[in-house]
């Protein structure tokens, strides 16, 4: 009877044993189907300080383990809108992977691609951003490195936040950008191409987006210098007074002679 009951016990181990490894040749089937390789997979989630893993538990030596969206990961496929892609592709940038992981609980795998069309000076745009869902639902095993930076992230974006943040792609969209400045956001990213960074009065809490903003919002609202600064969280309008002069020569110097005047023709 012992020996009955022993046998009926490894038998049991077994089954499980075939089951768990079933579920794993599921989820690689899953990978595969999405047009990646495993193998790239793995090595995308050790560099992310992630892995996939069983449900068993929510802890384990190497960190804490949560549930999330995972998006595709394929060198072919577009991973907002899952179509084949046709070159210039874009990889996705690691802010943009933060921030949905942060915002949306999705997970891009480093060197997830994108149509370039679904960007703007390399970053997601605001409506593609929103766009992406998770190819499936899984877990992760997240260490303990990653969890930190990722609430220094959130922390950062929380204490740093604004009334109108123009540094944040996702903070507005592109009406929202021309209501307040007549520029769309690809417009405004043109205009900043032209002036070198040295040549803004910038400082670590005033981007060069910020500054530009601030001349074009006081040129397209006619707000007083206290509003701005109320507006941008500039500490007063004292320094909203100098950003709107140094912004100015900047882009009479290095702007507007691409534009205006004979400069900027050629005999051809």
């Amino acid at each position: 009877m012992i020996n009955d009951e022993e046998s009926d016990e490894n038998s049991s181990n077994d089954s499980k044993a075939k089951s768990n490894h079933k579920y794993d040749n599921e989820m690689i089937d899953d990978e595969e189907s999405n047009g990646s390789n495993p193998n790239d997979s793995e090595m995308d989630c050790n560099d992310d300080n992630a892995s996939v893993t069983d449900k068993s538990s929510f802890t384990s030596k190497d960190g804490l383990k949560l549930p999330t969206g995972i998006s595709i990961s394929s060198k072919s496929q577009c991973c907002v809108c899952r179509i084949q892609m046709v070159p210039p592709t874009v990889t996705i940038k690691k802010e943009d992977r933060s921030n949905i992981f942060i915002r949306r609980n999705i997970f891009i795998p480093k060197g997830s691609r994108c149509c370039k069309i679904h960007t703007s000076n390399g970053y997601l745009l605001r409506e593609d951003f929103f766009k992406l869902t998770a190819y499936k639902d899984d877990y992760r095993i997240f260490n303990l490195n990653y969890i930190v930076n990722t609430m220094q992230k959130l922390r950062k974006m929380v204490n740093s936040n604004k009334n109108v943040d123009f540094d944040d792609p996702l903070s507005l969209s592109d009406i929202e950008y021309k209501n307040l400045t007549g520029f769309t956001r690809t417009q405004h990213d043109h205009v900043l191409s032209y002036i070198p960074a040295g040549a803004l009065k910038t400082s670590i809490n005033r981007s060069p987006h910020c500054v530009i903003t601030c001349l074009l919002m006081k040129l397209r609202l006619g707000v007083s210098n206290s509003v701005l600064a109320s507006m941008l969280g500039i500490d007063n309008k004292r320094k909203v007074t100098d950003i709107i002069h140094s912004t100015s020569a900047a882009l009479v110097k290095y702007f507007v002679p691409h534009y205006l005047g004979l400069a900027h023709i050629n005999r051809e």
